[in-house]
């Protein structure tokens, strides 16, 4: 699967099931999501998210995404 593919699926698994959990009280951390099983991690930023993940799924890769917010990163003024 490409990278293309991997972003798509995480973003329907969060849009389908992660977004209405975890808004209303985890908006600003990050979850790393495994695509084929769905499966989340949430930490204060990409390392703790990544930590737990690795620990259930040591030879899995993971998306990440900030809850509550379309990019994990900004660059630039606003």
């Amino acid at each position: 699967m490409s990278l293309k593919e991997r972003i798509k699926r995480a973003n329907q698994i969060y849009e389908m099931q992660l977004r209405e959990k975890l808004e209303k009280d985890y908006k600003g951390e990050i979850v790393a999501i495994e695509i084929d099983s769905g499966d989340f991690f949430l930490g204060r930023n990409e390392i703790e998210a990544y930590e737990k993940a690795v620990k259930e799924y040591p030879d899995k890769t993971f998306v990440y995404k900030r809850v509550g917010y379309k990019a994990t990163h900004f660059v630039g003024s606003l």
